[in-house]
């Protein structure tokens, strides 16, 4: 059976703990029997990344996918995922449903989700 749905959500360095625990949270529940889970990276470092690729977890790079004005953005490339979200296709491919889920969500009951 393929998978064809996938949950999508990203971070920073210092939100990479909040992430961990929706992973943790939607491994615990089973839901990743279902769906595949990645993570738009808007800053993580070096241990953070080798932590998702150990865990199987899609990474790619967000990026500004439309013109964003520099004096909106100021440094902070964190708002990348706020353009991000609407290309998920583009990020990921090949799926038929696309879930984002904030890092600050996490699922403590697999019924409130499916």
């Amino acid at each position: 059976m393929s998978i064809d749905k996938i949950i999508v959500s990203s971070a920073d360095s210092k939100y990479f703990n909040l992430l961990k625990e929706l992973y943790l949270s939607l491994k615990k529940n089973n839901i990743l029997d279902d769906y595949h889970f990645a993570v738009l990276d808007t800053g993580m470092d070096k241990d953070q990344i080798n932590y998702l690729k150990e865990h199987d977890i899609k990474i790619k790079n967000a990026k500004w996918n439309t013109a964003v004005p520099q004096y909106k953005i100021l440094g902070r490339e964190h708002l990348k995922t706020q353009v991000a979200r609407a290309y998920l296709p583009e990020y990921f491919q090949n799926y038929k449903i696309y879930i984002w889920l904030d890092a600050d969500t996490w699922i403590n009951d697999a019924k409130s989700f499916l």
